[in-house]
């Protein structure tokens, strides 16, 4: 676990509280902002899920960038010839 892992954790789970607390108080405006903290805070634990594998695989994690990184670079050249 790295602290991207922990945080993310912990902002999603601010976030269902505060859909839950704008939810009972029919205060839409907390309720979507706990949506977005709940957004941000799986983002963020997906993000410290990618850097764990990438620290446990590192020859596997650089092989896939390798591979998205040729794919983006062949779909500009493919859009400049267009």
């Amino acid at each position: 676990m790295n602290i991207d892992t922990i945080v993310g954790q912990g902002t999603a789970t601010k976030g269902r509280f505060k859909e839950s607390f704008g939810t009972a108080t029919d205060d839409p405006a907390l309720e979507s902002d706990g949506v977005l903290d709940q957004v941000s805070g799986n983002a963020r634990k997906a993000f410290g899920g990618l850097r764990e594998f990438a620290r446990n695989q590192p020859i596997v994690a650089a092989a896939v960038a390798g591979i998205i990184g040729l794919a983006f670079l062949r779909g500009r050249r493919n859009k400049r010839r267009a």
